[in-house]
């Protein structure tokens, strides 16, 4: 898919009051809905702005990305004005950490407003050797069973190949944005002249049979500063252990808003 897409990737404008803005990207085969109860856990002056991918949930009409680099110029172009009008942060998810800290980067090249943290779920560092399946290895119930062995797809959809013709195809191609990770111009992790002058903090499930603490926590060599949480749970620790999660993402917030230089509370 070439990067053309005109739609909006967010389901609502931005809140005018809140004081920070949260950028939610989802993972491989997911969508927005992924964050549909985070603005009910987190502190009410954070606007949470779940980013939905074209070709799922409501735009799934549209077509979809298969090359990260695509994904990142497309969204570096329609968040920009919501990236620049106040403090934002992300988190992202899977595939969403590797599209949050690519598109980050390509902001600091631009010389857009950086974020006032970045927080990544779940994916290890780039050049860590992936474990995700390859986009055309498996058969459809082949890549069904391993989706269910990793929390990823309900049991219910083995054997309703209607369901999974629609589901597929979608992490298929998401697998090959994954895949072309290092078109996203992400900088060398081995050069630390290199690492971007960014906080970031990352998570990893304790249970995750995808990806271990170790591949998430090499994302410190791509920063300044960095900080490691392993928390309860699989691949999907927000949905399975939330509660230590959403603990720990909050508490990293309320730090965010108490530091001087935060944004202001808006009237109310």
């Amino acid at each position: 898919m070439t990067a053309t897409t005109t739609v909006s990737c967010l389901g609502r404008a931005p809140r005018k009051d809140a004081r920070l803005r949260l950028f939610c990207f989802h993972h491989a085969g997911g969508g927005a809905s992924f964050f549909s109860s985070w603005a009910g856990r987190l502190p009410s002056d954070v606007d949470v702005l779940p980013v939905q991918l074209p070709g799922r949930e409501a735009r799934y009409r549209e077509p979809r990305f298969r090359d990260a680099g695509d994904v990142v110029e497309a969204l570096g172009r329609e968040l920009a004005a919501a990236l620049d009008e106040g403090p934002w942060a992300a988190y992202g998810h899977s595939m969403g950490a590797m599209v949050a800290f690519a598109l980050t980067a390509a902001r600091l090249r631009a010389g857009g407003r950086p974020p006032e943290a970045l927080f990544l779920g779940a994916y290890a560092a780039p050049h860590v050797s992936s474990t995700l399946p390859p986009a055309d290895r498996y058969d459809d119930h082949e890549l069904a069973r391993l989706l269910v062995d990793f929390g990823g797809l309900s049991p219910q959809f083995l054997g309703r190949d209607d369901w999974l013709r629609v589901l597929l195809p979608v992490l298929r191609d998401d697998l090959r944005i994954c895949a072309t990770a290092h078109r996203a111009g992400l900088p060398d992790p081995h050069d630390e002249q290199a690492r971007l002058p960014l906080r970031v903090e990352a998570f990893a499930g304790a249970d995750d049979p995808l990806v271990t603490p170790d591949a998430v926590g090499a994302w410190g060599q791509y920063v300044h500063r960095f900080r490691m949480t392993t928390v309860p749970g699989g691949h999907f620790f927000p949905r399975e252990a939330p509660d230590p999660f959403f603990d720990r993402l909050n508490s990293s917030l309320a730090r965010l808003l108490a530091e001087p230089g935060a944004a202001p509370a808006a009237p109310r």
